[in-house]
Parts: structure tokens; sequence; C-alpha cells
């Protein structure tokens, strides 16, 4: 009896397993856009950047430095900075703190110190709502400090 219970339940879960395959790949096969293929919805989340990157080649020292990174929504779903940290004290960070609706614009100003002489890499992290796995991105600013 036991081993009747336990082939009639592994049958089960394999029917199951195959069946979400099967659907996976189905949606996949025909979502157009395989990429951003969801199980749940056909709604997501996403933004398109304008630059995630700044070079400000050589700036005066003391003579501090502004720069804003902008994005659109260009999904169905308002997004939502969680965070945004810089990787040093030498950058000053701003950001929308309400949610950013489809179609609409949003931003994260910095505002780096040029105190330090010298060539600089300076990141900024920001979490937001998005769906996984873009959910995280990383903003540069480069350049070199002189006299």
């Amino acid at each position: 009896m036991k081993k009747i219970l336990l082939t009639s339940i592994l049958a089960l879960g394999l029917f199951m397993a195959n069946s979400a395959s099967a659907q996976w790949n189905d949606l996949l096969l025909n979502s157009g856009n395989q990429s951003n293929a969801q199980l749940s919805t056909n709604k997501a989340a996403t933004i398109k950047w304008d630059k995630t990157e700044y070079d400000f080649g050589n700036i005066k020292q003391g003579n501090p430095q502004k720069v804003e990174y902008t994005f659109e929504n260009t999904g169905d779903k308002p997004i939502l900075i969680n965070k945004a940290e810089a990787s040093c004290g030498c950058t000053k960070l701003t950001y929308d703190q309400k949610p950013i609706l489809p179609g609409q614009k949003g931003s994260i100003s910095t505002v780096f110190d040029a105190k330090e002489l010298g060539l600089f890499q300076k990141s900024i992290t920001v979490f937001m709502s998005l769906d996984a796995p873009y959910d995280v991105y990383e903003l540069k600013l480069t350049g070199t400090v002189v006299k």
C-alpha cells in the first residue's frame, strides 16, 4: 500500500512539474520577447537610463561637480527608488522619493566634492522596485582632479 501511495505521489509531482515547464515554454515561445517573459502577469516594471556613466575629464580641485542621472519608467507599473548608496563620502546623493509612474521620468542627482587630487572612479548603487533581476543598477563617475 505504501509503495502504491509513494508511486502515485511521485507521478503527480512529475505531472505538475512537466505541466509548469510546458506552460513556461509556451509563454516564452509566444511572448514575442523571450527575455522579459513572465508567468504571473503581462505587466512589468522596466526603466531606460539616459546615461549610466559620466566622465568629468579634468576638474579643478575644490570645485564640486554635479551630475544628474535620469531614467524613464518604460514599463506598466510604478517604480520606487528604495535606496541609493555612493561608494564614498565624497559623493552626496539626492533622488526621487515618490513613485515614478509609467511614462514619467525620475532622477538621481550627485555632487562630487573634488577635494582629493588625482584620478577618481566612483560608483552609485541604486536599488529599485523593479522585477528581479533588474532591480539593482550601478552608476559611475570618473575623472581627474587637478590643481
